[in-house]
């Protein structure tokens, strides 16, 4: 199947984890097990088990789920790139974690660098939450202004920040445990559709991972880093980047910041994108793209390899 050009490339982060991801890819591309393969010698732990049967908890501890999603995302990118042309990928992007497929995809570096590097940021994390733990919550149905004055009411609980802002009326915030049990309640009250703790289980893009992002970003200093070849439309400046250095910047200091997806999509909009393709488990980013980019083709792994490619 030709798909219509411009294509970007997304890349998910957490969340987004379950069992039996990559299971099928696994299963019927030899390329995609020989990524699973790789990625179980470079990090030592048993992906395809986790991916294929972990168990809820196993998949929901930071440290084995981003080394998991990584690999999955991989995977679903090496069969892309063998069954389609990429010259019509115009712009990629990737959602947190994602955002590291999204420059080795680039080719901005090795894909076993950006697993190596991936289980650190995992680890780091997950050390940081334990010296300060939280969460995150997510609000549906509010616009910004509301948001911001839940932050600063429920914030009087504890640290509470915006983590994601995903689209329009989506947001995500992270913080300490009393203060996202209050902004769950205030939302409910200001009439959000949906105010949901997530399983994720710590507070990632705040404040709290002052001491990840410490570390992390000396990992990123020594990480090999070229030009992309397409642009990377980055989560923490929203802007497209173009050379290494300007990775390296972004990655520096993405653990902190916001993740800012309603402005990469604003942003694959301006680059007259068509289609949107999703390199991942599930369909989280192309669900978004189909909802708030009218007239973009959307489509993610399962659908565009393990159905439309298998028909055809």
């Amino acid at each position: 199947m030709e798909l219509v050009a411009p294509v970007a490339l997304v890349f998910p982060g957490q969340g987004v984890q379950r069992a039996g991801m990559g299971e099928q890819l696994h299963r019927r591309y030899p390329i995609a097990r020989g990524v699973f393969e790789r990625a179980e010698a470079v990090c030592g732990l048993p992906l395809r088990r986790l991916c294929f049967e972990g168990s809820v908890a196993e998949l929901n501890r930071t440290e084995t789920l981003q080394p998991a999603v990584f690999t999955v995302s991989w995977a679903a990118f090496e069969v892309f790139q063998q069954r389609h042309d990429l010259g019509g990928v115009r712009l990629m992007a990737g959602h947190s974690l994602g955002e590291i497929a999204a420059i080795c995809a680039a080719g901005a570096t090795s894909w076993e660098q950006g697993l190596a590097l991936v289980q650190q940021r995992g680890q780091l994390m997950a050390e940081a939450a334990r010296q300060r733990p939280g969460g995150m919550l997510a609000i549906v149905g509010l616009p910004a202004s509301t948001v911001r004055r839940i932050c600063a009411q429920a914030g009087a609980h504890g640290g509470l920040w915006v983590a994601n802002h995903n689209a329009d009326v989506q947001f995500v915030l992270s913080g300490e445990h009393p203060a996202l049990a209050a902004a769950q309640a205030l939302a409910l009250a200001a009439g959000a559709r949906r105010a949901l703790l997530l399983t994720i289980p710590l507070p990632a893009h705040s404040p709290l991972m002052a001491t990840a992002a410490r570390a992390f970003r000396r990992l990123v200093e020594r990480l090999p880093l070229t030009a992309p070849r397409v642009p990377i439309l980055t989560n923490a400046a929203g802007r497209a980047v173009v050379t290494g250095e300007g990775l390296r910047q972004e990655l520096g200091r993405h653990l902190l910041r916001p993740v800012q997806w309603a402005r990469t999509m604003a942003g694959l909009q301006r680059g007259a994108v068509r289609t949107v393709v999703e390199l991942g488990p599930g369909r989280v980013l192309a669900g978004l793209a189909a909802k708030h980019m009218p007239g973009v083709d959307t489509w993610n792994a399962d659908e565009l390899l393990l159905q439309v490619d298998d028909a055809a």
